[in-house]
């Protein structure tokens, strides 16, 4: 593993346990392309699936999802993220190269604060991994 590896996974745990030290979070974690977690410890959120394969396979939908959507970047520009408002919990997926960033938060919050509340300080650490 490069040290700019090791940077990268430091930087996104650290993003990750900012983003849950938020009590209306209810999971934020970085999944790789394939849907895997890279970066975040969402232990109790697998337990609302019932079991673990549901929960993989809700992750592997979020990577499949961004991985779709490139291909209109070309003629629509980047996906800067992509909010989902559900009856229990909303999910916003904020792409990271070729990452994703997923934040389940309460339904109560709003798509506003979410972006505001991450998406500028997430902008700010990322930049710095490339300074």
């Amino acid at each position: 593993m490069s040290l700019l590896t090791l940077e990268k996974t430091s930087t996104y745990n650290s993003i990750c346990m900012d983003i849950q030290a938020n009590k209306q979070i209810q999971l934020a974690c970085i999944v790789n392309n394939r849907g895997r977690i890279i970066a975040g410890q969402p232990k109790k959120f697998p337990t609302v699936f019932g079991d673990e394969k549901s929960f993989e396979v809700f992750l592997m939908e979020i990577a499949l999802e961004f991985s779709m959507k490139r291909e209109f970047d070309n003629k629509f520009g980047a996906v800067e993220y992509v909010f989902s408002k559900r009856g229990h919990t909303n999910v916003t997926c904020i792409p990271l190269d070729n990452d994703v960033l997923v934040i389940v938060s309460q339904n109560t919050v709003e798509p506003q604060e979410i972006v505001k509340k991450f998406i500028l300080p997430l902008e700010r650490n990322l930049q710095n991994l490339v300074n």
